[in-house]
């Protein structure tokens, strides 16, 4: 008789992704990066493989990490991750100087780089963000666009919320210079326009240059050179790891209609003068299928009441901002956002972010 039917069935044959665990190496001098790296590698069934810097590769793993200072031109490889900590100056222009790495800026970025691990080639997917986007646009210009913009933001980020200002006015030589913070280094838009890829929030947002509770993106002091800025990606990953972002669209014309579309819902500023509101109706013209609102500001030398400047403008009234004479010369020495937590400006703004649903 034969045996065969008593001979144990073969194993079926293991997934790809179960035969052998992926490698990762590290080449670091650092032991605390270290010792982060090795915590995401045990979460995403990764073997890691140490080595120092200057080291000979040894076997060749699934995924590289290098640390940001002893990251070496010529010695990365193209899917390369560089790994640093929030206070390592540069990381991103180093990373766009050797071809544009992804970067994870750890702690911060652990559940990212996790998630990467574990997806392998082409990364984690990410789910969409819930937090709102709210732009901030300028009938005329001088309207007070760029303050009122980082009012809203700071007073959003003392609220407890995850708060993120984002300069969305190229040509307005940085929103750092209105909060006097131009000589903070940190992460700035052109850094950005040389990175390729999807923008990650877990590595965007502990990249962010802070003051106080409110993370900032600006522009700087560079000419433009033609390569458009990533809004929509770093809105969209913004979305992810803040409350509310609140971008700054500058003055309103036909380059800002695009940008004001990612946003869920767009203020527009008009000083209370004929010229002003007769701009702002321009305004909406331009914002076509955006949820939009009027913001009337500064003094009524024109006996412009609310309800004409609505009928005008055919946008609904948010609510108003009042002339302070001490904001001009706070914007110029740095104290526009204690400017703005006065009392009478601060009920100002909180009206403001109450009337779009920002504060529920």
């Amino acid at each position: 008789m034969s045996t065969a039917a008593h001979r144990p069935a073969p194993a079926p044959p293991l997934p790809a992704s179960a035969a052998r665990a992926r490698t990762v190496r590290l080449v670091s001098e650092d032991a605390g990066l270290r010792a982060t790296v090795e915590r995401v590698c045990a979460a995403a069934g990764a073997d890691l493989l140490a080595d120092p810097p200057g080291a000979a590769a040894g076997t060749s793993a699934d995924t590289d990490l290098v640390d940001v200072r002893h990251a070496v031109r010529g010695r990365v490889r193209p899917g390369t991750v560089l790994v640093g900590r929030p206070e390592d100056p540069g990381i991103w222009d180093r990373a766009a100087d050797l071809g544009g790495c992804a970067v994870a800026v750890l702690p911060d970025a652990a559940g990212w780089l996790a998630d990467l691990l574990t997806a392998g080639p082409g990364g984690p997917a990410g789910a969409g963000g819930t937090g709102r986007v709210l732009g901030v646009l300028g009938a005329v210009g001088g309207a007070g666009t760029s303050t009122l913009a980082c009012w809203l933001a700071d007073r959003a980020a003392h609220e407890d919320r995850p708060a993120a200002l984002v300069d969305g006015d190229r040509a307005g030589c940085g929103i750092d210079v209105l909060l006097g913070l131009e000589a903070q280094d940190g992460l700035r838009w052109p850094d950005l326009l040389r990175i390729g890829g999807t923008v990650h929030a877990e590595q965007l947002w502990p990249a962010m240059v802070r003051t106080g509770q409110l993370r900032w993106l600006s522009w700087d002091r560079s000419l433009p050179d033609g390569a458009a800025a990533p809004y929509a990606a770093v809105l969209e990953a913004l979305r992810r790891a803040a409350s509310l972002v609140v971008v700054d669209l500058g003055r309103a014309g036909p380059g800002t209609a695009d940008t004001a579309a990612l946003c869920d819902e767009v203020l527009v500023l008009t000083p209370r003068t004929v010229r002003g509101v007769l701009a702002a109706r321009w305004a909406a013209g331009l914002l076509t299928g955006a949820t939009a609102r009027l913001v009337p500001a500064g003094l009524n030398v024109a006996d412009l009441d609310d309800a004409l400047a609505a009928a005008t403008t055919g946008l609904p009234v948010a609510g108003s901002v009042r002339f302070h004479g001490a904001v001009p010369e706070a914007a110029e020495t740095g104290r526009l956002l204690e400017a703005g937590r006065s009392r009478r400006l601060a009920r100002d703004v909180t009206g403001l972010l109450e009337a779009v649903g920002a504060l529920r």
